[in-house]
C-alpha cells in the first residue's frame, strides 16, 4: 500500500480519546502506512493537521465543509463510532472522499444500558443509594412493577432488537414497536419464536398508539432532519402520565426544556437518560435536580471489548479504503 508518489500513507488520528494509538498504530503500520497522533479541537485544527494525510481517524474534531476543503491528500475519514454528526459527509463525497463509521460496534452494551435505566427508574435505584449513601432507611414503595406492563420502542435497528430481546424476559404484557419501516415480517426475523414461547406479544404500532399506550419508552432513533425533536411538548403530553422514557440515542431526539419541565409537573413519571442536546449536561440544566430521573455520561456504548473493537474496526475500515481488497494477514490485529 502506497501513498501519493510513492511514499507511505499517512493517516492522522484527529482527536484522540482513549489515551494512546498502540492498536491502531499496530495495524496500520504492518500494512504499510505512517500513524500521526493530533489535538485537534476546531476545524481549523483539522484542517491544518490533515492538509497532507491520505487518510483521517476522528473521534469528536469537527470535520465541517471548510477543513474537508483543505485536504489536499485525503482518500477516506474514517470515524470512531457509528454517527457521523460530526462530519460534513456530502462535503466529503462532492471531494470524492469516503466516508466510513463503525456500525454494530455497541449494539449490545446500548441495549443493556437502555434495559439498565429503565429498571433503574422502575426500582428507584438511583434514589436508593443516594439514600442509604446519607444514612437514611427509605422504605417507601416508590418503586414500580414491571410485569404485566406495555413497553414502547421507537427505531428497530441493531440497539433496539438487543433491547428487544434482552426486555424479553422481564414479562412484559405487550412490546409495541414503531420505526418507519417496521413490519412483522422485521419483528419475527428479529426475534424468533421467543415472544410466543415467553408469551409476550410484539407487534409494530403507529407512533400516536405507542406514546399513549406505552408505560415505558426507549429510544433507538438515529437523529435526523425528521427525528430531530421528535418527542416534544405535544407528544410528551400525549403520554402516559407514569410513563418512563429511556434515551441512549442522541439527546436532540428530546424537547429536554418541556421534558424538565412534564417531569417537574408530575405529567411523566421519570426518565433515564443517557445522551443530551449538550454535553457534558450543562450545570444550569433542570434535569440534574429532579429525583424522577437517571443520569449518564453518554457511555452506553462503553466497555472494554466495545473499546477494543471500534478503535480495531475503525483503522481497518481506513485499509480497506487505501488498498482494495480483504487485509492481509499481517495488517490484521
Amino acid at each position: 500500500m502506497t501513498g501519493t508518489a510513492g511514499r507511505r500513507p499517512l493517516v492522522v488520528v484527529t482527536d484522540d480519546r482513549f489515551g494512546d494509538a498502540d492498536l491502531e498504530r499496530s495495524i496500520l503500520e504492518a500494512a504499510g502506512a505512517e500513524l500521526v497522533v493530533a489535538r485537534c479541537r476546531s476545524s481549523a485544527d483539522v484542517a491544518a493537521a490533515g492538509a497532507e494525510a491520505d487518510a483521517l481517524l476522528v473521534n469528536l474534531a469537527p470535520v465541517d465543509a471548510s477543513a474537508i476543503e483543505a485536504l489536499g491528500r485525503c482518500r477516506v475519514i474514517s470515524r470512531y463510532g457509528s454517527g457521523l454528526d460530526n462530519i460534513d459527509v456530502e462535503a466529503a463525497r462532492r471531494r470524492g472522499i469516503a466516508v466510513r463509521g463503525v456500525s454494530g460496534y455497541c449494539d449490545a452494551e446500548v441495549a443493556e444500558h437502555a434495559l439498565a435505566l429503565l429498571l433503574s427508574c422502575a426500582r428507584g435505584l438511583a434514589l436508593r443509594d443516594r439514600s442509604v449513601r446519607e444514612r437514611l432507611w427509605d422504605l417507601r414503595p416508590f418503586g414500580r412493577r414491571v410485569r404485566g406492563t406495555t413497553l414502547g420502542i421507537l427505531g428497530f435497528g441493531g440497539t433496539a432488537r438487543g433491547f428487544a430481546r434482552a426486555a424479553l424476559g422481564l414479562g412484559f404484557r405487550e412490546i409495541l414497536v414503531w420505526s418507519p419501516h417496521i413490519s412483522p415480517a422485521r419483528i419475527a426475523e428479529a426475534l424468533g419464536g421467543a415472544p410466543a414461547t415467553l408469551g409476550v406479544t410484539v407487534r409494530p404500532a403507529g407512533f400516536d398508539e405507542l406514546l399513549a399506550s406505552a408505560d415505558w419508552i426507549s429510544l433507538h432513533l438515529p437523529l435526523k432532519a425528521e427525528t430531530r425533536g421528535i418527542l416534544g411538548a405535544r407528544q410528551l403530553a400525549a403520554m402516559k402520565r407514569d410513563a418512563v422514557i429511556v434515551n441512549v440515542s442522541r439527546g436532540a431526539l428530546i424537547d429536554e426544556e418541556a421534558l424538565g419541565a412534564a417531569l417537574a409537573e408530575g405529567a411523566l413519571g421519570g426518565a433515564g437518560l443517557d445522551v443530551f442536546s449538550a454535553e457534558p449536561l450543562p450545570a444550569g440544566s433542570r434535569l440534574r435536580s429532579l429525583r424522577n430521573v437517571v443520569l449518564s455520561d453518554h457511555s452506553a456504548y462503553a466497555s472494554r471489548e466495545s473499546i477494543v473493537e471500534l478503535r480495531r474496526r475503525a483503522a481497518e475500515n481506513v485499509l480497506e479504503e487505501l488498498r482494495p481488497g480483504p487485509l492481509s494477514p499481517a495488517a490484521a490485529p
